[in-house]
């Protein structure tokens, strides 16, 4: 089994160099760096990740916290994630908080014994707290917030602009001559729905649209009274003509229950969603929805985590926030006013 020695052979270059590739160390050229790990790879050599720890105190893991692994929004954000740590000598483990703050503050207790190294973490609906987080940082390990994120200062965070996605895909079923335009929105204590509402009815007000109370109808996913509520507006004397949705999920369920009533889509209802789940171009029509830029903010969190780890000084804490697209396909684009 080929050993560090046996790199260092190939590569002409000295024993020490090789171990500060496997250790992580800035003091490594990106070139140098690349030319080890690739006759690493040749000479088919797995690093002892359990001695380099014990050395280093380190234990080259990332810890990756989400509600749900099968969601869209987190299984691609995860996907380039893991391809930013591989390459920079990082694991990771993915943990589920099945939107439970609870089992959130328990995954978070779990890998701060299992001496992580840092935590990229989607809250939880359920999460208000800040205080899980800041204890992390209180014992020296860096967190970085993605997707969703809290009100802290000394924590960095990505995510996307979602004020200015509603108010983009509101603008553009008015420009599809949509009259009643409605909002299934989501839990308003978490912040991403909080802010796509907000877009929504600003882009309403905006374009000289009223928004009364029947205008935001709450719709969470699979609730029956959600869609108990929509159909009684989809039959009221003014029915909605155009609905923009928290979510995909939520505006998939609107499509199933806009159609079993007999309706069409988009001439009688057209809709969009958000978030441009892989699903999207595949439902009947495809659903028009705002793309969150998953493996966008997947690398950049990862990046920013790498940055963190990397910093000797103390950091300048910031949240980058990533423009969202609005991706139009047949659920919304009515006829004569395609755009």
């Amino acid at each position: 089994m080929a050993n560090m020695k046996d790199i260092a052979n190939k590569t002409g270059l000295s024993l020490a160099t090789v171990s500060r590739v496997f250790n992580n160390s800035d003091k490594v050229s990106p070139k140098t760096r690349n030319h080890v790990l690739k006759t690493a790879r040749e000479l088919n050599f797995r690093p002892n990740k359990m001695a380099s720890a014990l050395r280093s105190g380190k234990s080259f893991t990332i810890g990756i916290v989400v509600p749900f692994i099968d969601r869209h929004v987190f299984s691609a954000a995860i996907r380039r994630m893991e391809e930013v740590f591989s390459a920079a000598g990082y694991s990771i483990i993915i943990c589920q908080s099945h939107e439970s703050a609870t089992k959130e503050i328990e995954i978070l207790e779990n890998l701060k014994q299992l001496r992580i190294d840092g935590v990229i973490i989607s809250v939880s609906e359920e999460t208000q707290s800040v205080e899980p987080i800041l204890s992390m940082k209180s014992s020296g390990i860096p967190v970085v917030l993605f997707d969703r994120s809290l009100d802290i200062d000394s924590i960095n965070s990505v995510i996307i602009h979602n004020f200015n996605g509603a108010y983009q895909a509101t603008t553009h079923l008015i420009e599809q001559n949509c009259k009643r335009i409605i909002h299934l929105a989501g839990n308003d204590s978490v912040g991403i729905f909080k802010e796509r509402r907000r877009g929504f009815e600003a882009a309403m007000k905006d374009h000289g649209k009223e928004v009364s109370p029947e205008s935001v109808l709450r719709f969470d996913n699979e609730s029956e009274e959600g869609v108990a509520a929509l159909k009684a507006q989809l039959t009221s004397r003014t029915p909605p003509d155009g609905i923009m949705a928290h979510g995909d999920i939520s505006a998939l369920q609107a499509i199933r229950t806009i159609q079993d009533m007999g309706l069409s889509i988009p001439n009688d209802v057209a809709i969009i969603g958000f978030g441009d789940s892989d699903f999207c171009p595949y439902t009947n029509p495809g659903l028009s929805s705002v793309s969150q830029r998953n493996e966008d903010v997947g690398k950049l969190a990862a990046q920013t985590m790498l940055k963190e780890l990397q910093e000797k000084e103390e950091s300048v804490y910031t949240q980058q926030m990533l423009a969202p697209k609005v991706i139009v396909r047949g659920s919304s684009k009515r006829k004569g006013y395609e755009k």
